[in-house]
């Protein structure tokens, strides 16, 4: 499950990485042709929208198996070790149902609509960009759910998923880093 959990990882991390560059690319092709030419591509800025959206959605799923969604941890951290394992898979079963919720009613609504409509530069379906709002709930519940898993079994994600770097700084509280 390890690998399982470390190889989701790593492709959601290259799909973002691939989104940014081609947001940051867009941007500076926007910025160039304001700058140099005599004329401005119309589409860079929808491009970049877009690139950007899928970026943040497929972030989603990363934050989301690391924990590091911006919380206030000072109730929990007083918790025993064995209750807080258990208050974390109750968080995320919690955030499961509601991914599964927005999960069902965004397919009618956004992804599959009646009428088609396209973008105004590009072209595109916005059944694609829409699509975003349904990657984005199921990476997350697909995210939940292998925390979860990987819970039950003793290791958590956020441990297995540390980057050398994460490791050899360690994380500092903030009562450490108040009495240095």
């Amino acid at each position: 499950m390890k690998i399982l959990a470390k190889i989701y990882y790593w492709i959601l991390a290259a799909l973002a990485v691939v989104g940014m560059i081609g947001y940051i690319g867009a941007v500076v092709i926007q910025v160039f042709s304001r700058t140099f030419l005599p004329f401005v591509p119309s589409w860079t800025e929808e491009a970049a929208r877009y690139l950007f959206i899928y970026s943040v959605a497929i972030g989603a799923g990363i934050v989301s198996m690391k924990d590091e969604y911006a919380r206030v941890d000072i109730l929990t951290a007083k918790i025993p070790e064995r209750f807080r394992k258990l208050y974390e898979i109750s968080v995320c079963l919690v955030l499961i149902v509601f991914d599964l919720y927005l999960a069902f009613y965004s397919v009618p609504k956004f992804v599959f609509l009646r009428f088609r409509m396209v973008s105004t530069a590009m072209q595109l379906p916005m059944q694609m960009i829409n699509f975003s709002i349904l990657l984005f709930v199921s990476l997350q519940a697909v995210s939940y759910a292998l925390r979860i898993i990987m819970l039950l079994f003793g290791t958590d994600t956020k441990d297995l998923l540390k980057s050398p770097e994460e490791v050899s700084v360690g994380n500092y509280d903030v009562e450490e880093v108040v009495t240095e």
